[in-house]
């Protein structure tokens, strides 16, 4: 068998493009919460949310309490967040998720 020696067969690596790579943690950077806010107001400054959840209906009234909570959405910038049932009937923003097109 014979030696092939000590050469490197190994390619250089191929240039990125750093400049139009995105990561996950540019955007979790991008939505972090400003001084003086909390779960209870988007990123935007805005401390209004459309809820999606399902409700129980009995005899056409809906339970204060919703069968089961999908998402929290910002009307101002469309921002979605996953809805976090909190004490009280409060409802907190959680994980980003997406946006939502409002313009329908």
């Amino acid at each position: 068998m014979g030696r092939r020696g000590n050469r490197s067969q190994s390619r250089p690596p191929e240039p990125t493009n750093w400049e139009t790579e995105r990561t996950l943690a540019d955007a979790e950077a991008d939505e972090t919460i400003p001084e003086g806010t909390g779960a209870s107001t988007c990123p935007c400054g805005s401390n209004e949310f459309a809820l999606e959840a399902i409700l129980h209906v009995i005899d056409g009234v809906a339970k204060p309490e919703p069968v089961e909570v999908e998402s929290l959405t910002c009307p101002e910038c469309g921002r979605e967040f996953e809805a976090i049932v909190g004490e009280n009937g409060r409802y907190l923003r959680g994980d980003f998720l997406g946006y939502v097109d409002l313009d329908d």
